[in-house]
């Protein structure tokens, strides 16, 4: 039964079902974190701005090399040795003996776990600190940021240095909150979840997590009739993302154009070619900004090959158009929509947001080329164009059933299986429920 809503509600109709159930599935907002700079052994400089509850002269952090203590190296130091002592050589001889038979874990600990100690000298007095408790005691009072990271470290947190997906530090009232990872899961399958911590006065508390863990919802774009795929290629599995959706979205050029011609030849209202034209002027955009995104990540893009092909009947048009137009360019929308509120990058979401307004002006074309088609059918021909729609409905939930991997879920928004599988099963109920077919 032909629906009396006009495509813009149904559209909106088809984006609020798919995604008002997942509110807030899109993941921690990494925004407004300031990421850890790396020291010299590639790992967060833990003492550069510390500030503990005592003042010391010098604070040194080793990592004890045996298990007896009999060798250490300094990972990180801050102040000068001895500076206030009234006996400095005695001072320095105790600094440089100091060790310990047992030591702390600084981050998360999986299989072999290095020791370490703090060695602090105040005046004459050198401590030598190997316990996780008696570091945290003086370390007192949570007062910079550099105190908030060592606190999670000492909480078994990994705050990722130079990854502000993954290790950072912002301010929050008296206290910080800081990004941190720790691995829920070490075999089947390896899972890592991130964490937004409160840290301060009340110790190290889980304010959000998240699990970080193949390529799902590639539908922007209309793909034309001839279309010879090349997998995208990159130096990360974000970059040949975004390197396969530029050809996809350059390939939408040619079929935008092709379908321009094609509604000339069968002397379709102007309006409806002036649409397609104007669709294959946004996929040049569309391409461009995808090429750059794939260049962000290190992909290697590669235009698109497309074998010519004679004016297609009005049957072939219409399946065409239910298939590319009225299910994936539609379905691509939502997931360009999807990606604009969850991708982590603030550029993605940006570019993501952009693309996706288009793409539901062209699904809207899609809809309105389908009503000027269907009258011009056989019964039997109009058969054929529904096989050929619900089969593509079919297509998009086998693609929901897939893995998708974590980076691109954290970097691209591309929805995780979870919610490919809602947004899926929501829009075919929802295409459904609109009867499938809208006016001009």
């Amino acid at each position: 039964m032909p629906s009396s809503n006009p495509i813009d509600k149904i559209l909106h109709h088809v984006l609020s079902l798919s995604l008002a159930p997942l509110v807030g599935a899109c993941g921690i907002d990494t925004d407004g974190f300031t990421s850890v700079a790396c020291g010299s052994t590639g790992a967060p400089p833990y003492l550069a701005g510390i500030e503990p509850g005592d003042p010391a002269d010098y604070i040194e952090l080793r990592e004890l090399l045996a298990p007896t203590g009999t060798g250490t190296r300094t990972l990180d130091s801050v102040g000068v040795k001895c500076a206030g002592a009234t006996d400095r050589p005695a001072c320095e001889e105790k600094i440089a003996a100091a060790t310990s038979s047992r030591g702390f874990s600084l981050g998360e600990c999986i299989g072999s776990c290095p020791s370490h100690v703090l060695i602090v000298s105040t005046g004459d007095e050198v401590l030598v600190l190997d316990a996780k408790d008696e570091v945290r005691a003086w370390l007192g009072p949570v007062n910079t940021p550099a105190d908030a990271v060592l606190a999670a470290s000492l909480e078994d947190y990994s705050v990722r240095c130079d990854h502000p997906d993954e290790g950072g530090v912002r301010p929050a009232g008296d206290a910080y909150e800081v990004l941190a990872t720790r691995h829920t899961k070490i075999c089947d399958p390896v899972e890592r979840t991130l964490y937004v911590l409160a840290v301060g006065e009340g110790g190290v508390q889980e304010l959000e997590s998240e699990v970080i863990a193949s390529e799902s919802g590639v539908c922007i774009g209309r793909r034309p009739a001839g279309l010879q795929r090349t997998a995208g290629r990159g130096a990360t599995r974000v970059g040949a993302y975004f390197a396969n959706v530029a050809q996809l979205e350059a390939a939408s050029v040619w079929a935008f154009e092709a379908l321009a011609r094609e509604l000339v030849q069968h002397r379709a209202p102007r309006p409806l070619v002036e649409r397609a034209r104007l669709a294959g002027r946004d996929e040049v955009r569309h391409a461009r900004l995808m090429r750059r995104l794939s260049a962000r990540y290190g992909g290697r893009w590669e235009p698109p090959r497309v074998e010519p092909r004679p004016v297609r009947s009005l049957e072939d048009l219409a399946i065409d158009n239910a298939a590319e137009g009225c299910v994936r360019e539609t379905y691509g929308a939502l997931v360009g929509t999807w990606q604009g509120r969850c991708a982590r990058d603030p550029l993605v979401r940006r570019v993501m947001t952009r693309i996706a307004r288009d793409e539901v002006r062209h699904a809207k074309l899609s809809w309105a080329l389908d009503a000027w088609l269907r009258p011009r059918l056989s019964p039997a021909e109009r058969r054929r164009v529904e096989e050929a729609r619900r089969a593509a409905l079919a297509g998009l939930e086998e693609e929901a059933r897939r893995g998708v991997d974590p980076a691109l879920v954290a970097h691209a928004g591309v929805p995780d299986e979870q919610a490919s599988r809602a947004l899926s099963r929501n829009f075919a109920e929802a295409l459904a429920a609109s009867g499938h077919q809208v006016g001009i």
